[in-house]
């Protein structure tokens, strides 16, 4: 007994540290072979779909629970094991059961390499292309900062390195975003990312920090406080690459709710196209939602003269007229 005991405290004690770590976060993707509608649960998160395709991006437990609902019944549960910064690849059909397919790495040269769902994106295979930067960045003293900010134990010593480079250095989302996996704790994430806001190089890019965070709180909050305290620079049109990022970053929310408090964040740093946003309207469920959204985005979109074509993502009459209806009251 003694024995049993010993080991569920050493299992317990590796999913823990598990958890704790923000580079040690897993991915999980799943793919349902049968026609349907199904839900599918790990642990307590859940993704409904009708296209047979569920996405679990943030995993910290190393054994978590899955299980698949059709309808009313649950027609498989049980445990998986997933590895740190990797993206496991499951199919499951009622006939040959869940069967995992592909083990994906989740970074190639220090960036985010996949696509969405079981492939390594792009060209080099590192998914996501920095943006071209303004001027001389100075790889050379971002990798003085990396190393130094690395030696620190604790995060305020890290914080206090970083406030330090921004002095006489810029310094860019993705770099923070590296800088933070090396923090302990979400609060002193968040209190310097909140610090940093003003001096950031891409503010059109800040969004995607949110996925520095661990907690769904700490998120929400960080978002909050862009989308509360407006950049004073003037916002540009977002480029090709951002958009693709913050796309396949409202495709992860679960609830149309949360791809419309993403979307008011990018609308403090970067003004959209009318067929950016008609594409980001498109992956809500609920068209009520989409057109709310659409009725946020109207100063801030970049070609208001285009705006009226938004009336095509609507499927229901009674939502393309009030599109109209609000564009008329505009004038």
């Amino acid at each position: 007994m003694k024995k049993i005991i010993l080991l569920a405290l050493a299992l317990w004690s590796a999913q823990l540290a598990f958890a704790q770590s923000n580079r040690t976060k897993a991915e999980v993707f799943i793919e349902v072979e049968d026609r349907g509608a199904f839900t599918v649960y790990l642990d307590n998160e859940f993704v409904g779909s009708t296209n047979g395709r569920f996405r679990f991006y943030d995993v910290y437990n190393a054994s978590p629970t899955l299980s698949i609902v059709q309808g009313n019944k649950k027609i498989y549960s049980g445990r998986i094991n997933v590895r740190p910064d990797e993206r496991i690849v499951f199919s499951y059909s009622i006939r040959q059961g869940l069967r995992q397919t592909k083990e994906l790495n989740l970074y190639r040269n220090r960036q985010y390499a996949l696509d969405d769902f079981d492939d390594y994106a792009g060209a080099y295979n590192t998914g996501i292309v920095s943006p071209t930067r303004p001027g001389n960045t100075n790889v050379a003293n971002f990798e003085n900062l990396a190393a130094m900010v690395k030696k620190e134990a604790f995060d305020d010593a890290k914080t206090n390195v970083i406030l330090a480079y921004t002095t006489n250095n810029r310094l860019y989302t993705d770099q923070l975003a590296t800088l933070l996996q090396g923090f302990t704790t979400d609060d002193k994430k968040l209190s310097l990312a909140k610090s940093l806001w003003p001096l950031i190089g891409d503010p059109q890019q800040y969004f995607s920090l949110a996925n520095s965070f661990t907690f769904m709180n700490t998120k929400d909050e960080f978002l909050n406080f862009i989308k509360n305290n407006p950049s004073s620079r003037q916002a540009r049109g977002m480029d090709v690459v951002t958009f693709e990022q913050l796309r396949n970053q409202i495709k992860r929310e679960s609830f149309d709710d949360n791809k419309t408090k993403l979307l008011q964040v990018t609308f403090q740093s970067s003004a959209l196209s009318t067929a950016q946003l008609a594409e980001l309207l498109k992956l809500y469920s609920f068209e009520d939602k989409a057109l709310a959204c659409a009725k946020l985005a109207y100063p801030y979109i970049a070609d208001p003269q285009r705006y009226f074509t938004l009336k095509d993502v609507f499927t229901f009459k009674s939502n393309q007229d009030a599109l109209l209806d609000f564009l008329r009251r505009q004038q």
